[in-house]
């Protein structure tokens, strides 16, 4: 058991965070283990067929289950999609600093990224917000206390502390750099990772893994402002510009301000400006509403 000791400080920086790269190799395991989900079934069913040469090579590094290695999660790549951690191994170091073997892996990391996590990534990062927005809900509801006592059956908060079953044991002082939290839909128990240069980060599976997307026909969000800006309002869950929302649900720049603007001026969003840095996030009433459209609420 981990335990993560908190200071006053710490509490006012807990955060919330999605890491791509993180969940595509959790995946690799999540593909050779037992049913657990409806989600993780569908796409074990569809992952499959595509995985071929590249899920082969990287099954050799991957284990089917326990520990990870670390030259695979990077905590300091850990945010990135997999094809632009390769890429950053490329153009930031070369294979001087990492060797032709993990260059390598890195190239058979990207095919099975596209081949395998690309085609269901909407579904995913749309599952993955709705954990968020239910979270900062939580927190803007209820405080820090109630989102850190419901992480999961194998997470424990006991103030000032944090307890986190995991094979390794020991202490962690956060020393006030505040918590990152990393919900996954492919990792089957919690995880810390700590990195000297940022703060420490726990990975939670989320419990129970939802039925189904929810994003659907019949989706109520979707039926109320369109299909497009129920989009718009859960990728805002975690606050991003306008290139990166354009990129994200695929459509242009200028629909994405539209639609960010709109919600704007409804009250659903807020838009700040940092020197020429603009981050849009959602209003309390734009996470009510979501928080209102997440399935059991």
């Amino acid at each position: 058991m981990l335990r993560l000791v908190f200071e006053p400080a710490d509490r006012g920086r807990v955060v919330f965070d999605l890491a791509w790269h993180s969940e595509t190799i959790a995946s690799l395991q999540a593909l050779r283990q037992a049913p657990r989900g409806a989600f993780i079934d569908r796409w074990r069913l569809a992952a499959r067929p595509r995985a071929g040469r590249a899920a082969a090579e990287l099954f050799d590094v991957v284990p089917a289950d326990g520990l990870v290695p670390d030259f695979l999660t990077p905590e300091r790549l850990s945010g990135f999609p997999s094809d632009r951690l390769v890429r950053e191994l490329r153009c930031g170091h070369g294979p001087q600093a990492y060797g032709a073997e993990l260059l390598a892996l890195g190239d058979a990391l990207t095919a099975y990224h596209r081949n395998c996590i690309a085609p269901g990534m909407t579904t995913l990062a749309a599952l993955l917000r709705a954990e968020l927005a239910h979270r900062a809900l939580l927190s803007l509801v209820e405080g820090v206390d109630a989102v850190l006592s419901t992480l999961g059956p194998e997470v424990r908060w006991s103030p000032p502390v944090l307890e986190v079953q995991t094979p390794a044991e020991g202490d962690i002082a956060l020393g006030g750099r505040g918590l990152r939290l990393v919900p996954s839909m492919f990792w089957t128990r919690p995880a810390v990772a700590v990195d000297q240069y940022a703060r420490p980060t726990l990975t939670y599976p989320i419990h129970p893994a939802p039925a189904s997307p929810p994003v659907r026909r019949d989706d109520p969000l979707a039926a109320l402002v369109g299909a497009t800006r129920a989009g718009v309002l859960r990728a805002l869950v975690t606050g991003c510009g306008t290139m990166q929302l354009a990129r994200e649900l695929g459509i242009s720049p200028a629909s994405a301000s539209g639609h960010v603007t709109a919600l704007r001026d409804a009250g659903l969003a807020a838009t700040r400006r940092t020197g020429r840095a603009v981050r849009h996030t959602l209003t309390p009433l734009g996470l009510r509403l979501l928080g209102a459209d997440r399935p059991g609420t």
